[in-house]
């Protein structure tokens, strides 16, 4: 049985082909990301907690955090794209499981289906790629102790999942900041369980460009992920010309649906 991980770190290492064993579709990659560590991109990026303190009792049903980082800026109009040195983002794990990744100082993780007790959050700085720079990291541990717990979410038995870009069309001419639109059937897309334990009928759904495969996952080349029915994209970063984006429908943990379940729009970049 093969182990869906629970980081990017984990997938980098633990299951580096997944999709290309379950046939995900690939195209060229335009934007010819790194997959290896680029001293002169991490360089001494870092990311603390400012607040809340470590060992913070919480009883509110999410985790409100302000972080501060150095060495580079935050920046979401590039993820995916090639490592740029200066910029990235950082990711919070829970209980080093990947939530989700942010570009702005404060985020907020909530506690579905997350059991009263000790649990460990983590920052951790990243290039555009999602590589991690592990260095840079800063873990917090707090007790969730909820003065009103929030009914558990269990899996659904839904028909067959399906994902359909709406819009733009294939086709049509992008520049800047873009909206994507889709259709999302048998299948219920949830931020609250980002990062959390898998399960059937849950998840949401990751915007990749040029391909859904490779490295991480396909990690390398996620513009981000979305909840909702919409995604801002950018095409900063992006060469001008053809590119393929990839909506693709994933579980809590972030590992493609099995087999996939995806659908792919040739958009022109100015």
């Amino acid at each position: 049985m093969m182990t869906r991980s629970r980081s990017f770190g984990a997938l980098a290492i633990g299951i580096p082909l997944l999709l290309a064993a379950c046939g995900g579709q690939a195209a060229a990659p335009a934007t010819s990301p790194s997959m290896s560590m680029m001293p002169e991109a991490s360089g001494n990026m870092t990311t603390m907690f400012i607040s809340p303190q470590n060992g913070v009792v919480v009883t509110a049903n999410s985790i409100d955090v302000k972080v501060a980082v150095t060495g580079y800026q935050l920046s979401c109009a590039l993820a995916g794209k090639a490592p740029k040195e200066g910029f990235g983002h950082y990711h919070i794990e829970l209980d080093h499981a990947l939530v989700n990744m942010y570009c702005t100082d404060t985020a907020s993780v909530s506690m579905q289906n997350v059991s009263p007790g000790q649990h460990t959050l983590t920052v951790l700085p990243a290039l555009n790629n999602h590589e991690e720079v592990a260095k840079g990291k800063e873990d917090m541990t707090f007790t969730y102790q909820p003065a009103s717990p929030l009914p558990a979410i269990t899996a659904a038995s839904l028909g067959t999942p399906s994902i359909k870009v709406l819009s733009p069309h294939n086709g049509d001419t992008v520049s800047g900041d873009f909206t994507v639109h889709v259709a999302i059937n048998n299948f219920n897309a949830s931020c609250d369980l980002l990062g959390k334990a898998d399960l059937k009928g849950y998840g949401h759904w990751h915007l990749n460009v040029d391909s859904m495969s490779g490295p991480m996952m396909g990690m390398a080349t996620m513009l981000g992920m979305s909840c909702a029915t919409t995604f801002l994209a950018s095409t900063q970063g992006l060469t001008p010309g053809h590119h393929a984006f990839f909506a693709l429908l994933v579980d809590n943990q972030h590992a493609p649906l099995m087999p996939d379940v995806a659908d792919k729009v040739d958009l022109i970049v100015q």
